[in-house]
This record gives structure tokens, C-alpha cells and sequence, in this order.
């Protein structure tokens, strides 16, 4: 070759071989192939092309270009690279560089693959218009080309496709650059923007970010287990790893709507028990498409970045009390909050499937909290005591000799006073502090009746705040007398006050004209519509609009003259996108319109005629 065209960022081999083609003034497509491979048997593939060892041979005098460099930075093989494995990553590449460029696809298993190739190429309208201030001419761009990616990552636009299809067998052997598609007006302009934008974005940055970063293999068992990892944080997995199915596909599916699973060839039926998703957190025996990783990774609230970092800085392991060693929290060892059990037992809950951690310490002090622990403070928290150990015996036996009552006992060992009764061996010590007990219950005794005689006409709730700390007591050693002298409750005594409800439906109609006002001019940037809903919860009062609005006729009748409809809605906020975008155009385009809307299908139909009166196409 005299010449071969500069390539460009983010540009598909492809694109280059086409812009070659159109500069070298050649009408013959297999003539082009034979000056780039010498061989004009060379299928003009888009995704994983090969013989680039011949096409680097082939260079003007002077190329430093590499086959490896093509590869990294003009062919979607980076796209692939961190789900498969290092041996096949090699073979791939070598494939690649040689002649042997069928394979490729069967290496990957993209024939049986249900997630099928893109037949045509797409390009964004803004992203042309840039590439022709930069470089002269648009061009494709690789980061457009993968399946799942409908909009451009850096405009947000929805992305154009062509109406030549690169996987036709008729063109196998041809070239079809991009200035060439737009001056033939070969493309189909699609405004059908998806309401879930924000999913469409996560992939299209995802896509280009694997594509333009050098990540190497993570290894496909490494990957299930980050998989499994973040499942049983979200509790969709139990703390050995068992997958809770039906709850993981219904939580799956109702992140994303079937409409967008269906186009991305994804869908997840309820009682399917063999789909990718299975293949892919089972023991993996198959690879899997990028684009159900990255579905998979929007589901679990992850990126790629942060996948590939944790598992390449170590094995992610789900840990739901944190990793140790852990506190003990025996208070009556000297080493009381200190980090020195190594041992965590976890099981799980059999109601609520939640996981259960049993810590040992050395002191022979045992005691178990459910998890996963949400904060640090978790970690000094006891669920149940399930043995107190010698050394919590021995402080006992010392202190019960002391001049201490049970109480001071318990705050002092982390117990119940209860507790502290049944675990003293002694029962001459036991016999003392029962008298002991039966004393103080003399004494609380006479006080809750002196407070009784000083509060005569206080109700047992109204006494209970005046001395807490002696109900308290009461209630927890000496139940039945307390009930059985506390004031009884008088039934039917207080009148119950009338409500006026003509002053209040005159009232509360205002309220509803002011905040239908504020809901309309609201300043947080997010539209909302005005419902009935939204004024009760704004007001306080929804439980009065939806259940005594027949006792309310002024509040009904103001409610349907502010309550909108959809269609009202939708007007709206299309005049209201209007005018915020006339502050900056003063030409509004119609898919500018559209996306700043938010408009699904149906709404831009019956939207269609004040669209047409404020656009141009």
C-alpha cells in the first residue's frame, strides 16, 4: 500500500479499511481487500477481524502500527478480554494476527450465543459533527457498535443506524464508510427514545470503559464469587452462598422492564430454571456476553471499575459481621471490648433467614447476634448470652459478697438481676439476696402507694411519668401487685370534642389551591404531577382526602379543579421543557423536545400537534 489513512480515537478497524477504500478511488471491493491483506479472499469483518499480521507487512514504508496495537485500540476483543480466560485471551490474539480469522467467533461462542451480533452500524449525530471540526470527517466509532449500546455515552443522544448491514453475505467483501452513509442517506433516523436512559447510559459508559482501559482476565470463578458476594449483602443469597431464585429473578426483573430485557435479547422468564442468569452465578462452564455482565452488575448497584479492583486486590468473600478478630464482651473480663475472639461461627436464622453469628472468646464467655452488621457499632451489640463462662462466675462469687444491691450486681456483670440470682451456686448467698429482694419490694411497694395517695385523680399512665424509674422496678419484680393496685381505667367518661367539619372543609380547600401552586412551581428541577396523593402527603392530611372527602364538599370540589390528568401532565411539562430549552436555542430541535420530556411512545402521538407547533424537525 502507498498510503493508509490515520486512524482515528475510538475508530473500528473497519472504518478505516472503508475510508482506505473510498481514497484509493477503487469501485472494486475485492480489489481493495487484495491491496490490504494480499488475499481477496479476506471476509471484511467487523467485530474480530484477522490476517493483521499481513495487513501490518502490507503498511507504507516507515508504519510503526502493530497488529497488537490494532487489536487493543480498533477491535472489540478489550470488550471480551476480562471474561474469558488468560489462555483464551492468547489464542484469540494470535488467531487474530494469523490467517485463521474464522475461528474467532467460535473461540468466544458468539454463534450460539443467544445475544446476537448488530447487523448494521450506528453513529451519533453530535458525534459526527465533532469528528468533522477535528479530523475533517465523521467516522464509526467502536464504542457505538456494541450490542446493548443505544446511546452515545458522551451526548446522550439515541444513536443512528444505517441501512446497510455489514452481516449480509452479499457484503461481506465490502466497505461502507460513513461519509458515504450520510451523503446516500443511508440511515434510518429512530427517535424511539427508551424510558430507561438512565440504564442505557450505565451501558453505554460501561461498554466504552472496558473497551478503552487495558483490563486484563478476571478469571470467571473469581467473578461468580463477587457475584454471590453482593447477593447476600442484598440478602438474595444465603451466608453459605445458596441462591434464593424466585426473590433474585423477580427483584431482576423488576429493576429493568420487559421491554428493555426483550431488546436486549435478556429476558428472564419467572419459572425458567436454565437461563444465562443461572449459567452465569452457577459453577461457570460457559462464557457469558458482557453486555448480561454489565445487566447483572446495574442489578447489584456495581460498576465494572469496582469489580475488576476488588477481585484483583483479593478474593471478595462475604463476611456479614465484618472480618476479625471480634470484641468480647464479657464485662466482667479485664479484657472487656478488646478485639481477641478469632473464632465466628455463622448460621442461619430459620424464620427469618437472616444470618446468626456465635463468637467464643477464651474467658469461656459466648454469646450470638443476628446480622449482617449494617455500621461499626454493630459489632458491640449481644443478641443472647449463650454461656457466661468461669471468669464471669468468679467476679460473680466476689462481688456478691460486697455491700451492693442486685441491680448495682447486674450493671456491673451485663445481666439481668434475674440472671444474677439463678447463676449464684451459693444458696446461703441466694437466701440473702432473695431476703434482700424481698425487702427492697416492701419499700417500692409503700412508694408507689404514697404516690398514688399525692396523685389522686392521675390515671396509672400519668404516675408512670412522674416516677419511671419505680414503675419500671415494679413491673419487672413485682407484676401482679402493680396491676392489682394502680388506678383503673375509666371507660367512657371524657367527652369526646365535635368537629366542625364546614369550617374545616373551608380550610382545607385553601390549603389545597396553595399546594397545588407549590407543586406546579416547584424549584427541585423534578416535575411532579399534581394528584390527590401528592397534596395529602404535602398537607398531612391524606388519610382525610381519601377516606371523610364526602363530609368535605368545597375541599372535593376544589381537588378536581387542581388534581391533573396525565394528559394534562404531559402538556406541561412539554411547555415547560420548551421554554428552558428556547433559553439557550432559539430553534428547539424535535428529538431535543422529545428526550428533554422524557415522552414515551404513546405520549408523542398524542402530544404530536403542540410537538410539530414549537419544534422543527
Amino acid at each position: 500500500m502507498i498510503n493508509f489513512p490515520f486512524l482515528f480515537p475510538d475508530e473500528i478497524l473497519y472504518s478505516a479499511f472503508s475510508r482506505y477504500h473510498r481514497d484509493s478511488g477503487s469501485e472494486n471491493h475485492k480489489q481493495t481487500v487484495e491491496d490490504l491483506f494480499g488475499n481477496r479472499n479476506v471476509c471484511a469483518s467487523l467485530l474480530l477481524p484477522s490476517h493483521l499480521r499481513a495487513l501490518c507487512d502490507r503498511m507504507p514504508i516507515g508504519s510503526k502500527i502493530t497488529p497488537e496495537e490494532l487489536i487493543a485500540n480498533h477491535t472489540f476483543l478489550p470488550y471480551y478480554q476480562p471474561f474469558i480466560s488468560d489462555s483464551r485471551n492468547k489464542e484469540m490474539i494470535e488467531i487474530m494476527i494469523s490467517e485463521n480469522g474464522p475461528t474467532t467467533y467460535m473461540q468466544l461462542g458468539r454463534p450460539a450465543s443467544t445475544v446476537k451480533i448488530e447487523e448494521v452500524l450506528k453513529f451519533c449525530p453530535t458525534c459526527v459533527e465533532q469528528d468533522r471540526d477535528l479530523y475533517g470527517e465523521a467516522y464509526w466509532h467502536r464504542s457505538h457498535q456494541m450490542e446493548g449500546v443505544y446511546i452515545c455515552h458522551i451526548h446522550r443522544n439515541p444513536l443512528i443506524c444505517s441501512t446497510s448491514s455489514h452481516a449480509n453475505r452479499r457484503n461481506k467483501h465490502m466497505f461502507f464508510s460513513l461519509e458515504s452513509i450520510l451523503k446516500d442517506g443511508g440511515y434510518r433516523e429512530d427517535l424511539n427514545q427508551s424510558d430507561s436512559l438512565d440504564i442505557q447510559m450505565f451501558l453505554a459508559e460501561q461498554t466504552y470503559v472496558i473497551l478503552n482501559n487495558k483490563f486484563t482476565s478476571l478469571g470467571l470463578h473469581r467473578i461468580k464469587d463477587f457475584y454471590i458476594m453482593k447477593l447476600q449483602r442484598l440478602g438474595l443469597a444465603n451466608h453459605s452462598g445458596r441462591i434464593r431464585w424466585t426473590d433474585l429473578i423477580c427483584a431482576f426483573n423488576h429493576c429493568f422492564s420487559n421491554g428493555l430485557l426483550l431488546e436486549l435479547q435478556s429476558y428472564i422468564g419467572p419459572s425458567q430454571e436454565d437461563t444465562w442468569l443461572h449459567k452465569l452465578l452457577r459453577k461457570p462452564r460457559v462464557t457469558c456476553h458482557p453486555l448480561r455482565h454489565l445487566l447483572l452488575l446495574y442489578f447489584l448497584g456495581e460498576t465494572f471499575e469496582n469489580m475488576y479492583y476488588e477481585i484483583s486486590v483479593g478474593n471478595p468473600v462475604y463476611e456479614p459481621f465484618g472480618t476479625g478478630p471480634w470484641p468480647c464482651l464479657n464485662k466482667a473480663a479485664s479484657h472487656y471490648k478488646d478485639s481477641i475472639i478469632q473464632i465466628c461461627e455463622v448460621t442461619r436464622d430459620s424464620k427469618t433467614r437472616q444470618p446468626v453469628g456465635t463468637f467464643s472468646c477464651s474467658c469461656g464467655f459466648v454469646y450470638s447476634r443476628k446480622g449482617p452488621d449494617q455500621v461499626l457499632d454493630d459489632r458491640y451489640k449481644i443478641g443472647r448470652v449463650k454461656n457466661f463462662g468461669e471468669e464471669w462466675d468468679r467476679k460473680l462469687r466476689i462481688i456478691a459478697q460486697q455491700d451492693i444491691s442486685i441491680r448495682e450486681m447486674a450493671r456491673t456483670l451485663g445481666c439481668d438481676s434475674k440472671t444474677v440470682i439463678s447463676n449464684l451456686a451459693n444458696k446461703e448467698i441466694s437466701a440473702e439476696i432473695i431476703i434482700e429482694l424481698d425487702q427492697e419490694k416492701m419499700i417500692n411497694r409503700e412508694r408507689w402507694a404514697e404516690l398514688k395517695r399525692d396523685n389522686r385523680q392521675s390515671s396509672v399512665t400519668e404516675l408512670r411519668k412522674i416516677d419511671q424509674a419505680l414503675y419500671i422496678w415494679l413491673y419487672r419484680h413485682d407484676n401482679k401487685w402493680l396491676f392489682e393496685n394502680s388506678p383503673k381505667k375509666n371507660k367512657g367518661n371524657t367527652p369526646k370534642e365535635r368537629v366542625n367539619w364546614e369550617k374545616r372543609d373551608h380550610q382545607l380547600a385553601k390549603e389545597i389551591q396553595i399546594a397545588a401552586e407549590e407543586i406546579k412551581n416547584g424549584n427541585t428541577g423534578k416535575l411532579i404531577r399534581v394528584t390527590k396523593s401528592e397534596i395529602g402527603r404535602r398537607l398531612g392530611k391524606l388519610p382525610l382526602l381519601f377516606n371523610m372527602l364526602h363530609k368535605l364538599p368545597e375541599t372535593s370540589k376544589q381537588l378536581d379543579s387542581v388534581v391533573e390528568s396525565v394528559e394534562e401532565f404531559q402538556t406541561r411539562r412539554i411547555e415547560l421543557r420548551t421554554l428552558e430549552l428556547k433559553k439557550t436555542n432559539t430553534l428547539v430541535k424535535q428529538w431535543e423536545l422529545i428526550r428533554a420530556s422524557g415522552l414515551r411512545r404513546n405520549f408523542i402521538e398524542s402530544h404530536r400537534e403542540q410537538i410539530d407547533a414549537v419544534t422543527i424537525r
